[in-house]
């Protein structure tokens, strides 16, 4: 499968599909763009997109994080960029911040707010997901649903879904 084509056709859905209807950056000023530490896990396959594109405003690094496929141990990497972005090559976190996937512990697919982003953004603290703009959710569920058919991104997700686990239990 070519990883980079699957991302850079899911990366359509959201062309036009955003959390609301409106320009949520103008509420917290890009909150989520701003600071040097912030960064966006890149999902496995993502980096390929960006050695393609190879935009100059974004810095990939590998992360501290990894997880386990085929008793390979793999590293996960983070985009960072210097808070201004081409909108048509943002990463897929960026894409669909502040929700997030998440197996639950019967391999059940959730999308929910993201946990990490309850500081940061003023969406994830003040509104339900029932609140964000229905296109929106199911671009990312149908997108987490598709991705989730790949037995690596799988692997990875229930990774990232025990790592998000530990932020549930500050941020609930």
């Amino acid at each position: 499968m070519n990883t980079a084509y699957v991302y850079l056709q899911l990366y359509k859905l959201f062309d036009d599909s955003t959390p609301l209807p409106a320009d949520c950056g103008a509420l917290c000023g890009k909150a989520c763009c701003d600071g040097e530490d912030s960064g966006m896990y890149l999902f496995p396959g993502e980096k390929k997109v960006f050695a393609l594109l190879n935009p100059a405003w974004v810095r990939i690094e590998r992360s501290e994080f990894n997880y386990t496929y085929n008793d390979v141990e793999k590293p996960v990497h983070i985009a960072f960029c210097d808070g201004a972005c081409d909108r048509f090559q943002r990463p897929l976190a960026c894409r669909i911040f502040p929700l997030t996937p998440y197996l639950d512990q019967t391999e059940q697919l959730h999308i929910m707010i993201d946990p990490r982003a309850k500081p940061v953004c003023p969406l994830s603290a003040g509104l339900d997901i029932t609140q964000f703009d229905g296109g929106f959710v199911r671009n990312v569920k149908k997108t987490f649903i598709l991705l989730c058919k790949n037995r690596e991104f799988k692997a990875f997700l229930k990774a990232y879904s025990a790592y998000l686990d530990d932020f549930l239990k500050f941020y609930q």
